[in-house]
């Protein structure tokens, strides 16, 4: 089940220049075989906050500025808006719209959260999480792309479009 692959990883230690950041996923060749999507949503969670607090590094912020700000991007209510962004567009490929569908039927109890956002939005969002984490398992390289294109900065120059697209489309939708 757990095998080391020598893929891409290990040969391509930098990506778009710049030395891996990520911490070094466990070696699994098929993790939809080996881990259900609730422990994908698990690990994608703790991801998308990672590049959330590393998007909001620069420039330096007050503790409680760099909280309401990561806190405002990793809401359920702001996934489902950056969800709904990658949906319209062409960029996902069919195995990762497969993986969004598998991810949205993790069944959960209730939580403050879901009575909140409301089931829907809980849903999709976990939907998100769970390909961040099955990306983060199969192809850092994808995940960076992704999360790039849903404005989370791979660099500190580059402006912060994540907020622009969270508040243009909580504001639209």
């Amino acid at each position: 089940m757990f095998t080391a692959h020598v893929e891409e990883q290990e040969q391509d230690e930098t990506y778009l220049g710049y030395e891996r950041w990520l911490p070094t996923p466990p070696k699994v060749v098929k993790p939809r075989s080996v881990l259900n999507a609730a422990t994908l949503a698990y690990i994608g969670d703790c991801i998308y906050e990672l590049y959330a607090r590393r998007h909001f590094l620069f420039p330096p912020l007050g503790i409680e500025e760099y909280n309401d700000r990561v806190m405002a991007v990793v809401r359920c209510e702001a996934q489902d808006v950056l969800l709904q962004k990658l949906l319209n567009s062409n960029f996902l490929s069919d195995q990762e719209r497969d993986v969004l569908r598998w991810g949205k039927n993790i069944g959960s109890s209730k939580t403050k959260t879901k009575k909140r956002a409301g089931a829907a939005v809980y849903s999709r969002a976990s939907s998100l999480e769970t390909l961040i984490g099955y990306l983060y398992l199969t192809n850092v390289n994808r995940l960076e792309k992704l999360m790039s294109e849903l404005g989370f900065s791979v660099d500190s120059s580059v402006p912060l479009n994540v907020e622009q697209a969270i508040t243009g489309g909580l504001n639209n939708g």
